[in-house]
């Protein structure tokens, strides 16, 4: 599986023994589906409300079809080394022509607390800069939600500042905090 451009999946799959950055799977519906309808996943990210059997098919097919189609958004599935099972996700946003790529990620209600996200990262980060030609990684957090800024912060990412009513959730103008990650801050 290869875009035209060239980009596949990680092959090997990015693992630290904890977790693997793979491609979706349809094995992934169902927990997709727990994912999307988790109150805390709807409060920070822009999900339909509410999340049905059809948003979660529609989310799959993002993240396998997107390694067809050289202007997607590129996603991966976080997974349990052990298990294989869907543990989160993440996107990364490279449309833009300079190099900088945005990143989102979500972690399974049941998984949330482990680290998982944060080692996601870490794991995804050299990659990013190596097979997708990042020159910068950005994310954006709620200033309220402190577990995602921890997440950046344990994974390397710099708190650059607020930026006032940069994003709309759920059709409410919300600031975020932008953080970055350099190549030069992997270690």
């Amino acid at each position: 599986m290869a875009r035209p451009d060239g980009l596949a999946p990680p092959d090997p799959p990015l693992a630290d023994g904890v977790v693997v950055l793979r491609a979706g799977a349809e094995r992934d519906l169902k927990r997709l589906l727990e994912d999307g309808s988790d109150p805390e996943t709807q409060r920070w990210i822009n999900v339909p409300v509410p999340y049905t059997r059809t948003d979660a098919e529609e989310e799959l097919e993002r993240l396998t079809g997107c390694w067809d189609d050289p202007d997607a958004a590129i996603a991966l599935v976080i997974a349990d080394a052990t298990s294989g099972d869907y543990a989160g996700s993440l996107i990364l946003n490279h449309a833009r022509p300079d190099g900088i790529v945005e990143l989102g990620y979500s972690v399974h209600p049941a998984e949330r607390g482990r680290g998982l996200a944060g080692r996601a990262l870490v794991l995804l980060a050299p990659w990013a800069f190596a097979k997708v030609g990042a020159a910068r990684l950005e994310a954006r957090t709620d200033p309220g939600n402190v577990a995602s800024q921890r997440t950046l912060s344990r994974a390397g990412f710099s708190r650059e500042g607020l930026e006032r009513g940069s994003r709309s959730v759920h059709g409410e103008r919300r600031d975020m905090i932008c953080w970055s990650l350099l190549p030069g801050d992997v270690a």
